[in-house]
């Protein structure tokens, strides 16, 4: 290819247009990993709360049981409303340690619900084991509630939530950066090709022939 000078009838050699559009793709796939990422860590937080709702504990009101506490550490009773009338809250609970003292239960001032699947319930007491082992539940109210009992759901659902949407937005947000960044300087890159190249304005011209 012959070289290009200033007035020389041949083109100037296209310059190269930066950064390549393969960042394009990685743009797209920051936030593709990023939704389905977030995706992905919200419906394995919803299937873990599932899980640990049917593992609860439960003793129907009015009645008595053994609760089996494997570790020590804080426990939550909610009340399951299974006659479809709505948990009114009449609901008397008594629980005692492998002791036989009774456990000091914490009313649950803030609202906590949940529903999943078969079950449906309401926050009521919270409780402090000391020690594992058989624990024993009496409880007394109306019919159609059950005492369903174990580890807390409010801070490890919400840690879930939070941690599936800081993966989403994180990296949807990552994702249009790059694709933001690159367009501008691609934009930009085209420009100054376009100033520094380009043909003479008009055919090449030659000087008079000698014979």
């Amino acid at each position: 290819m012959q070289p290009h000078h200033p007035g020389s009838p041949y083109p100037a050699p296209p310059q190269r247009i930066t950064p390549s559009g393969w960042w394009f793709a990685f743009g797209g796939l920051l936030i593709a990993i990023g939704v389905l990422g977030g995706l992905g860590l919200g419906v394995f937080g919803i299937t873990q709360t599932s899980s640990k709702i049917d593992d609860f504990q439960r003793i129907a009101v009015p009645g008595s049981g053994d609760l089996r506490l494997a570790e020590t550490g804080g426990y939550t009773v909610y009340f399951e409303d299974t006659s479809g009338g709505g948990y009114g809250g009449r609901v008397n609970i008594v629980i005692t340690d492998p002791s036989g003292s009774a456990v000091p239960l914490n009313k649950y001032d803030a609202t906590v619900t949940y529903s999943f699947g078969k079950h449906s319930g309401e926050a009521a007491f919270s409780f402090e084991a000391k020690q594992p082992g058989t624990y024993h539940v009496t409880t007394k109210g109306d019919p159609g509630v059950t005492a369903a009992i174990g580890r807390g759901l409010g801070s490890s659902f919400v840690y879930q939530l939070f941690a599936a949407l800081g993966v989403g937005g994180g990296g949807l947000l990552l994702g249009l950066v790059v694709i933001i960044v690159v367009a501008v300087k691609r934009s930009g890159s085209k420009r100054r090709a376009a100033q520094a190249g380009g043909y003479p304005p008009g055919p090449p011209q030659f000087g008079p022939r000698e014979y």
